[in-house]
């Protein structure tokens, strides 16, 4: 797996263990993207590729994950979308407010630089995000910004309180977006199925292409092996890493 570390803070890169092509920079590619880095298999491209969305713990929650992409012949971008903004766990429902704008385009400017990437099969681009990048599965397929997305236990509810106040990630949905897999446990303590079905429900009137599937024995952070909070499941795990690939598959062109 090659691996490419991208600091891009006064617009210069900085490559890790691999040089990078430069890519083509567009009008609607700035100057200085928010950090990302990028994985690749070791094989010749170009490559199918997945943009991967941290949690509400921060980037490093997404790092144990993005071999097994690379593993199944996909390259990864793997965006910060908090370090920008100064987002942590305890404000992490500014993500969906105060920044909803700001990381939405962001995260655009990234799918931009996976299309303009020599390296990347540009007519198969994908997203896959976990808990709080689940939301922004939502925007990118919603949009239709990639192929098709996949969310692991995503935030459906982005607010706090008894009911469901903010819009999105459902207002995101029409009959022209992209499809979008929803992976949740029945027992999710985090984001509660009463919550995600109305949610579901709302994405479905709004003609979003929709397919789901919960587990009934799983919590909220099914990936997490040293987690003190949420216990692993192993068989979760890789059945929704498998269900995830199986789904990208089904959408390339």
């Amino acid at each position: 797996m090659k691996k490419i570390i991208t600091l891009l803070i006064l617009a210069v890169g900085v490559t890790g263990c691999q040089t990078a092509g430069t890519p083509t920079l567009h009008s609607n590619i700035s100057s200085s993207p928010i950090y990302h880095e990028k994985y690749y298999p070791d094989s010749s491209g170009p490559f199918p590729a997945v943009i991967s969305l941290h949690t509400s713990g921060g980037f490093k929650t997404v790092k144990h994950l993005i071999e097994r992409y690379v593993d199944d012949g996909f390259a990864v971008y793997a965006p910060d979308f908090f370090k920008r903004h100064g987002l942590t766990p305890r404000t992490r429902m500014e993500t969906f407010s105060t920044y909803r704008e700001n990381i939405e385009k962001e995260l655009t400017e990234i799918v931009d630089l996976m299309k303009n990437d020599t390296k990347i099969n540009k007519k198969n681009i994908f997203a896959v995000g976990f808990s709080n990048g689940g939301f922004w599965v939502a925007y990118l397929t919603g949009s239709s910004k990639v192929n098709a997305g996949v969310s692991h236990y995503g935030v459906w509810k982005a607010n706090m309180g008894k009911e469901i106040e903010n819009l999105y990630p459902m207002y995101y949905f029409s009959k022209n977006s992209s499809p979008i897999l929803a992976l949740h446990g029945e027992k999710d303590g985090t984001q509660r199925m009463k919550f995600v079905e109305e949610a579901w429900d709302e994405v479905k009137d709004r003609g979003g292409r929709l397919e789901t599937h919960v587990y009934s024995d799983a919590d909220h952070a099914w990936d997490k092996k040293n987690s003190t909070r949420w216990e692993y499941n192993e068989e979760v795990d890789k059945d929704s890493h498998k269900r995830t690939i199986k789904f990208f598959r089904k959408h390339m062109k």
